[in-house]
């Protein structure tokens, strides 16, 4: 019986070393069904963020305006004005559509209009936006959006509507220069 034993638990331990994984058979005429791990679904996700925010645009950005840097984002002094850069993972014309279907008031920010415009020769869609500030004041929201390869650069902005003259031209100064690293 004691031998009997012993070689049971030997066969265990053994059978405890080989791979147990399982073969997946698909039946002829389907396709096999693809699952993702939750690492897989975490490490795309982190990989779009990484494609939205991170810093993978140049532009000239007027830095006696806007002096604090953050990386992907520039601010004025008081923090009621910045620019914003960012790229968003789907080409121009498939973002345009995106953004053309967007309802034009969302958490308290009313969109003023959407167009396409051409700055400088390049080909852009500008959103302006509308909200108040804590203290009632109106806040413009601009974007910018440019076509960049497979890809769309997108320059988010936003200001006091007091100094939209101030503001304004130095956004699209920047818009106008924002480009790809390589």
């Amino acid at each position: 019986m004691r031998t009997f034993l012993v070689a049971i638990m030997f066969l265990s331990i053994i059978s405890c070393g080989k791979d147990t994984k399982s073969k997946k058979e698909t039946l002829k005429g389907t396709n096999p069904i693809v699952t993702e791990t939750k690492e897989e679904i975490a490490d795309k996700e982190e990989n779009a963020m990484g494609d939205l925010f991170g810093d993978q645009i140049a532009m000239e950005i007027d830095e006696t305006v806007f002096v604090i840097d953050n990386g992907t984002n520039r601010a004025n002094e008081d923090m009621s004005a910045g620019i914003m850069k960012m790229l968003a993972p789907q080409p121009y014309d498939t973002f345009k559509q995106r953004m053309m279907e967007e309802p034009g008031e969302q958490n308290g920010v009313t969109s003023l209009g959407i167009i396409e415009v051409e700055l400088d020769g390049k080909k852009v869609l500008v959103q302006k936006s509308m909200t108040l500030d804590e203290t009632g004041e109106k806040m413009i929201m601009m974007m910018h959006a440019l076509p960049a390869g497979e890809k769309t650069i997108m320059i988010s902005s936003y200001f006091m509507e007091k100094e939209e003259s101030k503001y304004l031209p130095l956004i699209e100064k920047s818009v106008v220069t924002a480009k790809l690293k390589k």
